[in-house]
């Protein structure tokens, strides 16, 4: 499993802007007040503090920098070279000069996001899959249980697993892969290169792991979700780039993001604005596995190159979502769009189609962030028409999908535009402590409707903002989009 590395600087050329693209593109800060300001970084370096070790990162390797959490102290940077890193900033200021050449000292907490240069959301995994297997076979990719995602080079030599026989001691060299268990504990699946695969309990509990972007760090075992040689570890075990070219390309779907496991509250806390009963008791949720999730909404081409039909209010332009679809006409899709590519031999082996869960959709739309918008706080909702289309801006009618801005995993319209169906149940309140996310179809009469919509109001889309329909409703403000996820999440 551990084998050579190449050099950083070659991976960071082939995914970096080149510098005459860099120049034509400015760097961009957006402050809280929805501010933005276009010019040049003048910061040398980046000081993140994280859970497992302090990263300094040069800008060339920053590809962006969202604020979040409490006084806006915790960032979350995503490098050119696909990995995500949560911690905080020990820059007390982050220096920029415009283009009419004033110079900018900003705080972090005035801060929503700084973007690098050219770098564009997703942009950087689907390079880094252009790159030849010899760039990219012997990086070692590890998931954290909080969402993080690293690349580099193992310098721990050997695993210590503790099972029902005793304690075997295995060599990362026969490692394919190691699957930790959902919450913070070293239980843990490992397979090996020989196809067999062991269970127990990790018996190390730190591993020295080299970043690709540089520093050594060391890793607690309880908070890693998984490790794999794969450039991007897929739900199901195969490599990212045979799930990439596995996706249905044929339906023409807008795209799918690949969504890693992780942990999350959902629900909203109790001072939080706008905030009604059925988003508490705020509940600890564990993501244990990966899925990948529609970009945007169902679009109406999508729909009808499937079902056959156009049930839309709204037509005249086919990439607006498809909506007055029932939550059985979602379902449907779902099945229909799994057994067209089954057919066609384009999907992943144990997965399928279908609706995300209520837990999958916040744990989306959140990104990562504790706040009231996946973006922000934005109390006055000042911000939410750059994200959104909703009451104040949509003139009573849907619009194409992913014409507003994306969140920060490179999701559009997970606020507003229209409400989007979820596979689960209605429950009146949340369930409260800690939960595995799961499917919850039963016999309840009504179904979770998430995300706001065209016709309401900010308030109605927060992340945590809940809604329950019939599932026979078919309403001009509700669609839909679809999760490709192993059979059971």
């Amino acid at each position: 499993m551990v084998a050579a590395q190449p050099a950083a600087r070659d991976v960071n050329r082939a995914v970096s802007p080149t510098q005459s693209e860099k120049s034509a593109q400015p760097d961009l800060a957006e402050l809280t007040s929805g501010e933005r300001i276009e010019g040049t970084l003048l910061t040398d370096h980046f000081e993140l503090r994280t859970s497992y070790g302090d990263i300094q990162l040069k800008p060339q390797d920053t590809g962006r920098i969202d604020f979040a959490g409490p006084d806006r102290q915790l960032q979350r940077v995503t490098t050119v070279n696909s990995n995500v890193l949560t911690g905080f900033l020990t820059n007390s200021t982050i220096e920029l000069k415009t283009s009419d050449g004033i110079r900018r000292s900003l705080r972090p907490q005035k801060l929503s996001y700084v973007r690098l240069g050219g770098y564009l959301e997703n942009t950087s995994r689907e390079l880094l899959q252009e790159l030849p297997p010899e760039k990219t076979s012997s990086l070692i990719w590890v998931y954290l249980k909080n969402g993080d995602r690293l690349s580099g080079q193992l310098l721990t030599r050997s695993l210590a697993l503790i099972t029902a026989q005793g304690t075997e001691l295995f060599s990362f060299e026969d490692i394919e892969r190691i699957q930790s268990g959902p919450t913070d504990s070293t239980l843990a699946t490992v397979s090996l290169t020989s196809g067999q695969k062991r269970e127990g309990t990790l018996a190390t509990e730190d591993l020295s792991f080299r970043l690709e972007l540089g520093p050594t760090l060391k890793l607690y075992t309880g908070a890693i979700q998984l490790i794999g040689r794969e450039l991007a570890p897929s739900p199901a075990g195969a490599s990212s780039s045979s799930v990439a070219a596995s996706l249905p390309t044929s339906t023409n779907l807008t795209g799918l993001v690949w969504i890693p496991p992780g942990e999350f509250v959902m629900g909203s806390p109790t001072e939080e604005t706008g905030r009604d009963p059925d988003e508490s008791p705020q509940t600890r949720v564990v993501i244990a596995r990966g899925f990948w999730m529609s970009k945007c909404e169902v679009t109406q081409s999508e729909y009808q190159r499937v079902i056959g039909v156009n049930p839309s209010n709204e037509t005249g332009d086919a990439n607006r979502p498809v909506e007055r679809v029932s939550w059985f006409d979602a379902m449907e899709y779902c099945k229909k769009l799994t057994q067209a590519c089954e057919t066609q031999g384009k999907m992943p082996e144990g997965h399928v189609y279908r609706l995300p869960t209520e837990a999958e959709w916040e744990y989306v739309c959140r990104a990562g962030a504790i706040t009231r918008f996946g973006y922000g706080e934005d109390k006055g909702a000042t911000q939410l028409g750059d994200y959104a289309w909703f009451s104040r801006n949509s003139d009573s009618m849907t619009h194409p999908v992913g014409t507003k801005r994306a969140n920060a995993w490179g999701l559009f319209d997970m606020h507003g535009n229209v409400w989007e169906w979820c596979i689960d149940r209605w429950e009146d309140s949340l369930p409260g402590g800690t939960i595995t996310n799961s499917v919850r179809v039963a016999s309840s009469r009504l179904r979770v409707a998430r995300g706001g919509s065209w016709l309401y109001d900010a308030k109605a889309c927060r992340s945590a903002n809940r809604d329950d329909y019939s599932p026979w409703d078919r309403c001009s403000d509700i669609g839909f989009r679809v999760v490709l996820a192993p059979l059971e999440p």
